[in-house]
């Protein structure tokens, strides 16, 4: 069998009526505001003014500007400085199905203007 035969078999048996089906038009993409900025206790001791975020993996995470106009905007923090630190997922083992790689995530340091509440500081 032929190439072209085996197309047009594979067509048939899965468009048998001969049912032309129209492809969708380019649709126009639309983003949400879907960030996940999660606000995170420090595993280490960090200066009065600073907190810290954990965000989504790499390529859905926002940049520094845009975390700095985003606090600034929506929560109307004075921001001086945005410090970020990309992590891998760790890989662990599972009873069930052997190993497994947990997610990644981006953390996020945010220096302030005025001091915090050092209960959203403190390690636990």
């Amino acid at each position: 069998m032929s190439l072209k035969q085996i197309s047009n078999l594979r067509q048939y048996f899965l468009n048998p009526k001969g049912i032309i089906i129209p492809k969708p038009k380019e649709y126009q993409k639309i983003q949400f505001i879907d960030w996940g900025l999660t606000l995170h206790r420090p595993e280490k001791k960090v200066e009065k003014n600073v907190v810290t975020f954990k965000l989504k993996p790499y390529k859905y995470s926002l940049q520094k500007p845009e975390i700095k106009q985003y606090l600034e905007k929506i929560y109307g923090l004075n921001v001086t400085k945005v410090h970020t630190l990309n992590y891998m997922g760790k890989i662990a083992r599972n009873h069930k199905s052997g190993r497994y790689r947990q997610s990644d995530h981006k953390k996020v340091y945010v220096e302030l203007n005025e001091d915090i509440d050092p209960f959203f500081q403190s390690i636990k």
